[in-house]
């Protein structure tokens, strides 16, 4: 026969064994995270030039809500749950001001752009951990137009001032 405290210890270690457990399958599922997060990190560079190919745009024209030319710009994933997260900060020349309102946006894709709160001199790689509280806008663009040839911003300024952005594709 089976003693009470034995019974008492062999529940108690059952419980302790499910415990111990649930908190490794959490910690497992943290890392998960932890990693689906940061694998965009690891593709956002490109492995060469052989991956560019020719019918990319050369970039976009954007009508922005406001100026982010001294801003941190970053990438923007939407995962199935609706999360997002961001990552690839690009520092410098991603958004040259045409005229007015209207900006050269060097980045590709744009719908994947968002800016961030962060001065671009003020920038530090571990502010990239937490980049996702600095991001004050997920759709600063209210039109868009892409270039599939290199136009410098004299050509670019020259489509706005003559009203002939139709020339260009309209996106949004």
């Amino acid at each position: 026969m089976i003693s009470s405290k034995s019974k008492i210890d062999c529940i108690f270690t059952k419980k302790l064994l499910t415990l111990n457990t649930l908190m490794i399958m959490k910690k497992m599922k943290n890392l998960m995270i932890a990693i689906v997060v940061a694998m965009p990190v690891f593709l956002c560079g490109c492995p060469g030039d052989n991956c560019v190919d020719e019918n990319d745009p050369k970039g976009y024209v954007v009508k922005m809500k406001n100026d982010y030319t001294d801003k941190v710009l970053v990438r923007m994933f939407v995962h199935n749950e609706g999360d997002t997260s961001f990552c690839c900060a690009s520092i410098k020349d991603h958004t040259v001001k045409i005229v007015d309102d209207y900006y050269r946006l060097n980045c590709y894709p744009y719908y994947i752009a968002a800016y961030t709160s962060i001065n671009s001199d003020d920038w530090d790689e571990s502010l990239l951990d937490s980049i996702s509280k600095y991001v004050i806008d997920k759709d600063p663009f209210e039109e868009v137009y892409v270039c599939h040839h290199d136009y410098d911003i004299d050509a670019l300024k020259a489509f706005i001032e003559n009203n002939s952005l139709n020339k260009l594709e309209r996106l949004k």
